[in-house]
């Protein structure tokens, strides 16, 4: 049954029965056999000076990753501080702003531009719908004439009869006239 529980068991077994001779059922199925319970508690207990030697061994190398993650960390502040924005921290700052203002130069002026651009093309388009306006002609010498009863517009001496009333439009003012004759060209 003890042999049994040895052999089952999950925690390593260290099997020293004592100064026997004989190899016990309980050695063959132990993890590590001792001759003696001295010597399987030096097995499994490690003396003083190695657990000392482990500890520095851990220390050392412990400090030293330390030390390497410092060294790392220092190089990276020290590449940060070099850069120009942690170095001169407002001069990007004012690099964009005299941009800024320069766009902004540059805009009021195309603007004023184009609006000195809008209003010649506006006045010449005003001189030219000027020049063809009915009452510019008229003010140059030229009249208008309807006929009195309906107002339609006489472009041939044949639309009228004689005796018919006419009405003529001059640059100021108009005049009712009666037509005397009629001579078409």
């Amino acid at each position: 049954m003890v042999v049994r529980a040895i052999y089952a068991s999950q925690i390593p077994v260290v099997s020293a029965v004592g100064h026997e001779i004989d190899v016990t059922l309980s050695d063959l199925v132990a993890d590590v056999r001792a001759l003696t319970p001295s010597e399987a508690a030096e097995r499994i207990a490690p003396s003083a000076d190695e657990l000392r030697a482990a500890l520095q061994a851990a220390q050392r190398r412990l400090t030293a990753l330390m030390q390497a993650r410092l060294d790392e960390a220092r190089l990276r502040l020290q590449a940060l501080e070099q850069r120009r924005v942690f170095r001169r921290p407002f001069e990007t700052i004012q690099e964009l702003s005299r941009q800024l203002d320069e766009l902004e130069l540059r805009l009021t002026r195309a603007m004023r531009r184009r609006r000195d651009q809008a209003q010649e093309a506006l006045a010449a388009l005003a001189a030219r719908l000027e020049s063809l306006s009915p009452l510019a002609v008229l003010s140059r010498g030229y009249s208008l004439t309807t006929r009195a009863s309906d107002g339609e517009l006489l472009r041939a001496a044949t639309q009228v009869q004689p005796g018919e009333q006419i009405k003529t439009r001059l640059a100021q003012g108009h005049l009712l006239s009666r037509v005397e004759s009629i001579h078409a060209d």
